[in-house]
């Protein structure tokens, strides 16, 4: 059984310690955090990530054309859109581009659902906590 790989991709350090926290607690996985799109993008290029949480607004590279990168170059990786903006014209989007879109402030709970049920879906990961 493969060990799942979550890439959270925030340029609020908080976020992305509260995130990699609670997920840390729960599944048995690698988090990796980075800052921005630009050191995401590099990283996604050379490491297999099974899960990539983004930040649709970033300094430099934003969370749409990761999205885009990723599924271009890696389309079995989940990716989840966390974003404050938007509504149902920005989820359309995110979806269109197969993506999965929560809003913020994002529920913990549901965020953490969203990642198992993507990861059954795809089978052969061991990934809870006894």
């Amino acid at each position: 059984m493969t060990t799942p790989r979550i890439l959270i991709v925030d340029d609020d350090p908080e976020v992305r310690a509260n995130i990699a926290g609670f997920l840390s607690k729960r599944l048995a996985c690698v988090i990796v955090e980075r800052p921005d799109g630009k050191e995401a993008l590099e990283l996604i290029d050379r490491e297999e990530f099974h899960v990539v949480l983004l930040d649709q607004n970033m300094p430099g590279i934003d969370g749409f054309t990761i999205l885009e990168h990723v599924r271009r170059h890696c389309p079995l990786t989940v990716v989840i859109m966390v974003t404050g903006l938007g509504g149902p014209a920005q989820s359309h989007k995110v979806e269109s581009l197969g993506g999965i879109y929560m809003s913020k402030p994002i529920s913990l709970k549901a965020l953490l659902l969203t990642i198992e049920r993507e990861l059954d879906k795809r089978g052969g990961f061991s990934f809870r906590l006894s």
